[in-house]
């Protein structure tokens, strides 16, 4: 017996000392942490954003790496701080994902209609929340907490702030920001369609072994916004003589090349069921410029029809520059929506760098691009950049939403009708 609970206690200590090991080898040292920063000042300084980079910054955050002050977390929220304060989209730091703790976030998600927030999806548990108000979070008003996420991200227009509560925000994202309360869970005050409130203390999960429900409108309507569509697709509706294309992305995609893709829109055009199209790149985070030639090439029937771009804090990078081609050639067209999330010109061809300390990656641009023709549309403040404005300022409704219709078509529709 005695023999037995010796080698348990063995057994344990072995497993302590394991346990020890493994937490000192995830946690990176002071000199792998400020060979990371080396890395990073490197590529800023020969990066196109060498006008904002300030090395005293980082020099700053280097002594007090050395002095063994900052954890590799900390170091990670510290660089996040300093790339939002560019305000430049372009230049970004995330992790990989591969740790169980950069999957761990909130049993719900939430979508933003105009300045509200309501809940979009969520576990079984929260099942009866769907579509309910976020009216605060953590005891401050859900503008003030969207501010203090803001502070890790990177965005160029203050637009773009109001969608990041839509993705799946990792739990340090909330801790590091000051949204968590003693227990580590994030308290949110709701409010029911009905005007119904509640509280809940939410903790966090492992996203990627969670079952969401999706909510949905009271009346279904095939062509909202929001139906599932991979990049980009056509969808008709000729009882409002409305053909939209709805572009989520730009890439190109492989069973469907860009060019087959704008002949069937032209030959759709082409049954005379249709007086407007509508290109919505509301939720299009960019790609590449992947239309080159094409809205030229169809101008002439192109010119037939009223032409409305949809886009708002969500509409990033490429999507701005296809917006620029068909304005250039549809001068007539008009922008439907909100100020889009990035510039018409901008800070281009990113590279990746690998910050293995870390665990993560760093992107920053190398180009910074001012050739559009349209200069009404190269706006900017001194410290933030403007994008493209639209000419009808008009945003999503969740009672509209609830009724299967999309407050920004209804616009679009009364607008040439």
């Amino acid at each position: 017996m005695k023999r037995l609970r010796i080698m348990a206690f063995v057994l344990m200590l072995v497993s302590v000392m394991v346990v020890s090991c493994k937490k000192q080898e995830e946690e990176p040292s002071p000199q792998e942490l400020y060979y990371d920063l080396i890395r990073v000042k490197a590529d800023l300084a020969n990066s196109s954003v060498r006008g904002l980079y300030d090395p005293a910054v980082f020099d700053e955050l280097g002594k007090e790496i050395l002095d063994g002050n900052v954890t590799g977390t900390d170091c990670y929220y510290r660089l996040k701080k300093i790339f939002s304060s560019f305000h430049v989209a372009h230049v970004n730091i995330g992790k990989t994902g591969s740790e169980k703790i950069d999957n761990m976030a909130l049993p719900m998600v939430f979508y933003n209609f105009g300045n509200e927030y309501h809940i979009s999806s969520a576990v079984k548990k929260y099942k009866k929340y769907l579509g309910w108000k976020i009216v605060e979070m953590n005891g401050i008003s859900i503008n003030e907490a969207i501010d203090k996420v803001a502070q890790f991200r990177s965005y160029e227009t203050e637009v773009a702030k109001k969608y990041f509560l839509e993705h799946n925000i990792p739990y340090n994202d909330y801790k590091y920001a000051g949204l968590l309360d003693e227990n580590e869970k994030l308290r949110l005050k709701l409010e029911s369609p009905d005007g119904k409130t509640e509280e809940l203390k939410l903790k966090f999960i492992d996203v990627r072994k969670a079952k969401f429900n999706k909510f949905q409108p009271l009346k279904e309507n095939e062509c909202l916004p929001h139906f599932v569509t991979e990049k980009y697709d056509i969808k008709p509706c000729p009882e409002k003589r409305t053909l939209y294309i709805p572009i989520n992305s730009c890439m190109e995609r492989e069973d469907y090349p860009v060019s087959e893709w704008f002949e069937d829109i032209i030959k759709e055009l082409d049954k005379g069921s249709y007086d407007t199209l509508v290109f919505d790149l509301r939720y299009n985070p960019g790609g590449t410029m992947f239309t080159y030639g094409l809205p030229e090439k169809y101008k002439d029937v192109l010119d037939k029809y009223n032409i409305a771009l949809v886009a708002n804090g969500r509409t990033f990078s490429a999507s701005t520059w296809f917006m620029e081609s068909i304005l250039t050639v549809c001068p007539d067209a008009k922008i439907f929506g909100e100020e889009t999330g990035e510039a018409i010109f901008n800070y281009t061809g990113v590279r990746n760098e690998e910050l293995k300390a870390l665990k993560c990656k760093i992107i920053f641009p190398m180009y910074l691009d001012e050739i559009s023709p349209l200069t009404n549309l190269k706006k900017r403040t001194s410290e933030y950049y403007r994008g493209i404005m639209p000419d009808v300022e008009v945003q999503e409704d969740f009672e509209v939403f609830m009724q299967g219709e999309d407050a920004i078509y209804n616009a679009i529709y009364n607008y040439f009708n």
